[in-house]
């Protein structure tokens, strides 16, 4: 990916949940700062800022603020990411696709099919996240610890 295109990633990314956020060039890496978290990247290649433009984003990097790597000992602050899809996603989740306390039914999907919960109705609960929600299905009960299981997003529709 272009690091022009990885910039208006970030920005999309952000908009679609109504912030503005500023990517800058400092000292070699593009970053951007959310919440308390440094997302970064670097661009494959030197040279002037429209150069870099054209050149690949890659080293995609996510650290807190005040958290600075120590190079005596060996210790490196954040963590890596593979894209930058993910490290938007880090600093900034994207929203649920179904808010508590909405009906949704299992799709009829293979996977749906194959677990049990195809056609099924059932109360979505507070907790989930990351593209899962936690599903009160009618007749059934949470299982031993109280909790109700987590169901993938792409495999449920709202009930009408």
């Amino acid at each position: 990916m272009k690091v022009r295109n990885a910039i208006k990633k970030v920005k999309s990314h952000f908009k679609k949940q109504g912030i503005d956020i500023e990517v800058k060039l400092v000292h070699h890496r593009w970053t951007f700062v959310h919440d308390g978290y440094v997302g970064s990247f670097l661009a494959n290649g030197c040279g002037s800022d429209d150069e870099q433009m054209d050149a690949d984003a890659h080293n995609f990097h996510v650290r807190g603020v005040s958290d600075v790597s120590c190079l005596y000992s060996d210790y490196h602050a954040g963590s890596f990411r593979d894209n930058i899809t993910q490290v938007c996603e880090s600093l900034l989740p994207s929203p649920p696709k179904f808010v508590a306390g909405s009906l949704v039914r299992g799709k009829q999907n293979k996977r749906a099919m194959r677990q049990g919960y195809a056609g099924r109705v059932g109360l979505v609960m507070p907790e989930g996240g990351n593209g899962y929600v936690r599903i009160a299905w009618t007749g059934a009960a949470p299982n031993h610890r109280g909790v109700w299981p987590t169901y993938p997003e792409r495999d449920l529709e709202p009930a009408t």
